[in-house]
C-alpha cells in the first residue's frame, strides 16, 4: 500500500470566530414594539391650563381679602395710644396728644375723638404736643373747646402742658393758650397773634383769554355781590366787609389769649400784633412759661398729675397713619385730567374765590 503523502501548511485558526457566536437566524427576534402613545392628549392639556388659572385666582383671592382687611382696618380703627416711654406702672399715666400740620376741620375732628377717648380713661396729664403753624380760623376755636374739656368735665381736671417744636403759631398758639404750662424748643418760633384773609381776584386773567363773567343779584339782595365776587376788582365796599370779619375774629384771638395767659387787655394788644417770637422772646413777653424740649414737658406734666419720674407715657396715634394712609390720601396724587369737566373746574374757581379767615402764618424757618 503505498504511503500516504504528508498534510501540506494549514491556515492560521481565527480566533475571533471562535469567541464569537454565529449570527441568528432570520426572524429569531420579534419586531420592535411601537411607542406608547401620549397619554390624555389635548383633554390633559387643557385639564393642567384650567388647574392653574384656578390656582392663580386662588392667590389673588387671598391677596386681595388681605389687603382689603389692612385697608379696612386702616380706616376703621379708632384712635390708639401707644407706648413712649416710662414703666408700665398702674399709678397713672401721661398722654401726648400730637398737633402737627394744618389746623383743619380733619384736624378738629381727630382732636375731638382723641378728648373723648381720654375722658373714657382719663391719665393723669397731657402733653399737647404743637407743630403748626396754624390754619381755619373756625377749626382752631373748635380744638380750643373740645381740649377745655378736660379741665371741665372730668371730676378732677387733667392737666395740659404744651410742648411747642418748630413752630407753634397762630392757630397753632391759639389752641394752646389754655394750657397749664408753655414750653417752647429753644429753636421754636411762636406768636403770630392775628388773622389774616386773602381773597384772589381774577378779573384780569379773564380778559387776557377774552372772557366775561356777568352776575346778577336778586334785587332785594344787592349785597350779595360785596365781597362776594372773584370776577371784578375789589372796591372799599368790599375790603370794608372783610375788615369787619378779620377784626372781628382778631377779638376773639386776644379774648383766647387774655383768659389763657392773664394779661390785661393792654397787655395782651401789646404782643397780639401779628408778630413771630422766638423762644426767648416768647418767654420775655410772658407767652410761654419756659424753654425746653418734649422730655421737659412729659417731666412736667408728670409733676402736675402727681406721678412719679418714671411714669407711664403714651402718645395717641391717628387712624390710618402711616405709608397705607399716604398712599390713600387724596392729597397722594395729582387729579387725574381726564375728570376735570367744566363743572369741577367751575367748582374750583367758586372754591379759589371764598373769602377764607385764618389764624395762620406762612414762615418756615430752615438751618
Amino acid at each position: 500500500m503505498p504511503e500516504s503523502s504528508p498534510p501540506g501548511p494549514q491556515p492560521p485558526i481565527d480566533p475571533t470566530g471562535v469567541a464569537t457566536p454565529p449570527p441568528p437566524p432570520p426572524g429569531y427576534y420579534p419586531a420592535p414594539a411601537a411607542a406608547p402613545a401620549a397619554k390624555g392628549g389635548l383633554g390633559t392639556v387643557l385639564l393642567r391650563v384650567g388647574m392653574s388659572v384656578l390656582l392663580s385666582l386662588f392667590l389673588l383671592s387671598v391677596v386681595a381679602n388681605v389687603y382689603q382687611g389692612v385697608l379696612i382696618a386702616s380706616l376703621t380703627t379708632g384712635l390708639q395710644e401707644a407706648r413712649y416711654a416710662g414703666s408700665d406702672t398702674t399709678q397713672g399715666r401721661v398722654v401726648i396728644l400730637p398737633v402737627e400740620g394744618v389746623i383743619d376741620a380733619t384736624m378738629a375732628e381727630y382732636v375731638r375723638d382723641a378728648v373723648d377717648s381720654l375722658l373714657a380713661d382719663p391719665p393723669k396729664a397731657v402733653v399737647l404736643r404743637v407743630e403748626s403753624g396754624g390754619g381755619g380760623v373756625t377749626a382752631s376755636d373748635q380744638i380750643w373747646h373740645q381740649l377745655a374739656r378736660l379741665e371741665t368735665e372730668p371730676a378732677t381736671p387733667i392737666p395740659v402742658v404744651a410742648s411747642f417744636g418748630n413752630v407753634a403759631a397762630s392757630g397753632g398758639y391759639y389752641i394752646a393758650a389754655d394750657a397749664e404750662h408753655i414750653m417752647v424748643e429753644r429753636t421754636g418760633i411762636t406768636g403770630s397773634i392775628g388773622v389774616i384773609a386773602q381773597v384772589p381776584t381774577v378779573e384780569g386773567l379773564l380778559d387776557k383769554v377774552g372772557v366775561q363773567m356777568h352776575t346778577i343779584t336778586a334785587s332785594d339782595s344787592a349785597e350779595k355781590d360785596v365781597a362776594n365776587n372773584p370776577f371784578r376788582t375789589w372796591t372799599p365796599a368790599d375790603d370794608a366787609v372783610v375788615q369787619n370779619l378779620v377784626d372781628s375774629m382778631y377779638e376773639q384771638f386776644l379774648s383766647v389769649v387774655i383768659q389763657g395767659r392773664g394779661f390785661t387787655d393792654e397787655q395782651a394788644r401789646a404782643v397780639a400784633n401779628g408778630a413771630i417770637y422766638t423762644a426767648d422772646e416768647a418767654l420775655n413777653a410772658k407767652l410761654v412759661d419756659s424753654v425746653g424740649y418734649l422730655d421737659d414737658a412729659i417731666a412736667q406734666a408728670r409733676t402736675l398729675g402727681g406721678l412719679p419720674v418714671d411714669a407711664q407715657v403714651t402718645i395717641v396715634t391717628q387712624p390710618g397713619a402711616g405709608l397705607l394712609g399716604a398712599l390713600l390720601s387724596s392729597k397722594a396724587g395729582l387729579p387725574n385730567p381726564a375728570s376735570v369737566t367744566p363743572q369741577v373746574a367751575r367748582s374750583w374757581l367758586d372754591e379759589f374765590g371764598q373769602v377764607r379767615l385764618a389764624y395762620l402764618t406762612q414762615w418756615v424757618g430752615r438751618p
